[in-house]
């Protein structure tokens, strides 16, 4: 006895019908009506040999057929999923995968046929029905069958992810069954308190799909059919936009590279599960393009993808959170219908981007690294010869130069998210230098710009300042790397930066994008004496809500500018943590502490002050390490006041010497307060990017 008649019923006779109480079960199935298929294309003929092995691919993935029945009178069809057994021939079982109501089946329907729905072609099978009980039905498989396609787009199926239809303020939820590149369907779930007739067919509805973690997918779309019944509805939808602006527009954008070998890039589809690899056709710091046959392609604009690699020959790799931002057809040479794609870095690794960045900035300048292996002892010859560290400036630190270079060690040689280092070297000759330091939560401090004195010095501090910006550009976006503003503090005589910095701010005419405040600069040394108590009713307490209100109320009027935003000074609720960063110092056993005080005479505010405690000469000038004072009364302010305050302060610092930043400068000018020099304290808000580069390149 063969497989198929042990399965079935080994008394049955072919063609005979169990239906005996015992072998039905008898179910409201609600059976969904079949609509008349479209007329499909690029029919072929099907031996059975190689449909024999399409079942048998079937049932080793657990997947199913649909298996149709006509209704004897009114040619209606019906259709139901069967899982298909192992195959060895010309017979075939199928069992149920849902129960129908077997006494209505075989009362007023017959059999038609079965179809394999591969995801581009259909194979219609015109079998012969040798039996049917409540567990399955037994085939004879014909020797030929069709196949047919009209798809344009490739179907998959999908992983039952939640979905949310919502369309004029009504909300419904379902399942993604399937999906294309240019299509999605849903199977809506049924609710009395939101009937389907609720869904107006014509007009567009937001589609949201997401897991259990996260959203997915989110875009509008046009219903491009519904079927079903009043319990079970169906619907495909088409996404109207092929491109999605995940950020504002800009004119200035990353430059893209064909690199060679060319990477991939590896992920699981975030809507089938399935194993998804592409080779990159161009990539830059922010994103890669792909190109994939149109027939068969996954991607979809919007669509989220949680975990991506971006993959080198097996090599090394660059996990991330990435997005489908546009999708674009062309044609080849050859009349194949391609799709190119492009998707968006969302998220990754600091220190993985830093390599991906080093790698294309050198692949673009083979003279420019990004944070490289670096000899210390050639970073100290070159800011020597470049005047960087000039007599009075190691006046300043040549007490602590062992401290200095034990700090500098770590931040060069060390991998880190505080820390990054541009060198601009010939014939492994520096010429050139920058560097960034995280120092606030969301802002990148600039610094340590030098050039050696030669031909290349003019050429060498344009284009580190261009590839600085580049980076920052590549960088912000990520939220790994806590970038919305960059900072730059230079004196206003210097020519280079105060063209380049100043000429940025002067020329965008907006402070909000970029503005420049200047500070008076002095150094206070610790005296022996005792030192000075403020005098009666006046305090030096911590800082509170309603003084950072104040502040911003004053600076506001004062220049408007980005200071507050950049230095973390703008008011919030958590005022018991005003994100000093001492554990990323930390990590690289450094010291970072931030602290905020409040000048006030009978307890009205006079100015604040905040304290910057970090290693000595993390910036050369110390500027990480100082205090700074913001007057916000300078009427009612004397300097003796100031000086005292500092004074009391002074003992949280370990030197015996530091610096003193006085906003605003005139302060010191109008009340005979002695200082030193000026600095202008330069912000970029990294929202407006296209403004810098414009008058950046127009400066040059």
């Amino acid at each position: 006895m063969d497989y198929i008649e042990k399965i079935i019923d080994n008394d049955a006779p072919d063609g005979v019908v169990d239906t005996s109480e015992a072998s039905l079960r008898i179910i409201d199935t609600d059976l969904e009506v079949l609509q008349k298929p479209k007329k499909l294309q690029t029919d072929k003929t099907v031996k059975r040999k190689f449909l024999v092995n399409q079942l048998n691919n079937i049932n080793f993935k657990d997947e199913t057929v649909c298996i149709n029945f006509q209704h004897i009178h009114e040619k209606q069809v019906i259709s139901f999923y069967g899982s298909p057994q192992p195959c060895f021939g010309k017979r075939l079982v199928c069992l149920w995968k849902d129960l129908p109501n077997i006494n209505k089946l075989i009362t007023t329907y017959q059999f038609l046929n079965f179809v394999i729905k591969d995801a581009r072609s259909i194979i219609t099978v015109d079998a012969e029905l040798r039996c049917i009980n409540h567990r399955g039905a037994c085939f004879t498989l014909p020797e030929k069958s069709s196949q047919t396609s009209a798809r344009k787009a490739k179907r998959f199926p999908c992983n039952n992810l939640d979905v949310q239809l919502i369309q004029n303020s009504i909300i419904f939820s379902g399942k993604l069954v399937e999906f294309s590149s240019i299509s999605l369907q849903v199977e809506i779930e049924y609710s009395p308190k939101k009937p389907f007739q609720w869904i107006n067919l014509k007009d567009k509805v937001n589609l949201i799909v997401s897991n259990d973690q996260e959203t997915l997918y989110s875009g509008e779309c046009t219903i491009l059919k519904a079927s079903g019944t009043s319990k079970k509805r169906k619907a495909v939808f088409q996404p109207i936009h092929e491109t999605i602006q995940r950020f504002n527009p800009r004119v200035y954008r990353s430059i893209r590279l064909a690199i060679t070998p060319s990477p991939d890039i590896q992920f699981n589809h975030p809507f089938t599960n399935k194993l998804v690899n592409f080779k990159v056709i161009d990539l830059s710091g922010s994103g890669v393009s792909v190109e994939d046959e149109e027939k068969s392609s996954v991607l979809l604009p919007g669509m989220i993808i949680p975990a991506m690699t971006l993959n080198f020959a097996n090599s090394f790799n660059f996990p991330c959170k990435a997005q489908v931002v546009y999708r674009k057809a062309f044609e080849t040479d050859n009349s194949l219908r391609m799709i190119k794609c492009g998707i968006v870095f969302l998220d990754m690794k600091s220190e993985d981007h830093i390599r991906l960045l080093s790698l294309l900035h050198l692949t673009n300048n083979k003279n420019f690294y990004i944070c490289n292996d670096i000899d210390m002892e050639k970073l100290w010859d070159f800011f020597f010869k470049s005047g960087f560290i000039y007599p009075k400036k190691y006046s300043f630190i040549h007490e602590n130069k062992k401290k200095i270079k034990t700090t500098y060690e770590k931040l060069y040689t060390r991998e880190s998210n505080i820390a990054r280092h541009f060198i601009w070297q010939k014939k492994g000759e520096i010429l050139g230098h920058m560097s960034m330091l995280r120092f606030y939560h969301n802002t990148w401090l600039i610094q340590h710009l030098a050039a050696i004195m030669s031909k290349y010095q003019l050429k060498v501090g344009i284009e580190i300042l261009n590839q600085i910006g580049a980076y920052a550009y590549d960088s912000h976006r990520l939220f790994s790397s806590h970038m919305d503003y960059l900072i730059c503090y230079f004196r206003p005589e210097n020519h280079f930066p105060n063209h380049f910095f100043g000429g940025v701010a002067k020329n965008i005419q907006d402070p909000k994008a970029c503005s420049v405040d200047t500070f008076a600069y002095f150094h206070y040394r610790k005296s022996t004496r005792i030192n000075p108590e403020l005098p009666e009713n006046w305090n030096l307490d911590k800082s509170e809500f309603s003084d950072l209100e104040d502040l911003e109320y004053f600076y506001e009027h004062q220049s408007g500018g980005l200071m507050l935003d950049a230095l973390d000074l703008i008011p919030d609720s958590e005022m018991t943590d005003r994100h000093d960063l001492s554990s990323e110092y930390a990590k690289i056993k450094l010291k970072r502490e931030r602290r905020l005080y409040s000048l006030k005479h009978d307890y009205t505010l006079k100015a604040v002050v905040m304290l910057n405690i970090s290693d000595f000469a993390v910036n050369m000038s110390d500027l990480t390490n100082c205090i700074n004072v913001f007057v916000i009364d300078p009427e009612n302010l004397s300097p003796e006041i100031i000086l005292s305050a500092v004074s009391t302060l002074s003992e949280k610092y370990k030197e015996k010497k530091f610096p003193v930043l006085l906003f605003p400068a005139d302060y010191a000018d109008t009340h005979s307060l002695k200082y030193e020099k000026s600095y202008n304290l330069w912000a970029l808000n990294m929202l407006h990017t296209d403004d810098y580069f414009k008058n950046f390149n127009y400066l040059i």
